[in-house]
């Protein structure tokens, strides 16, 4: 069984807002920001083993 979870860090294009997220969850999509839902960048992604 596969026990590793990805994650990614984004960052708002608009105005910078920071927001760690499931990779599952937004690969492959649009992220729009909480505060102004100006689009969000994924800035780095890591996987981090479940205990």
């Amino acid at each position: 069984m596969d026990t590793t979870i990805t994650t990614g860090w984004w960052t708002c294009t608009g105005c910078g807002v920071e927001a760690e997220l499931p990779a599952s969850a937004t690969s492959g999509c649009e992220v729009p920001c909480p505060d102004c839902a100006e689009p969000m960048a994924e800035s780095w992604r890591w996987e981090a083993l479940a205990a």
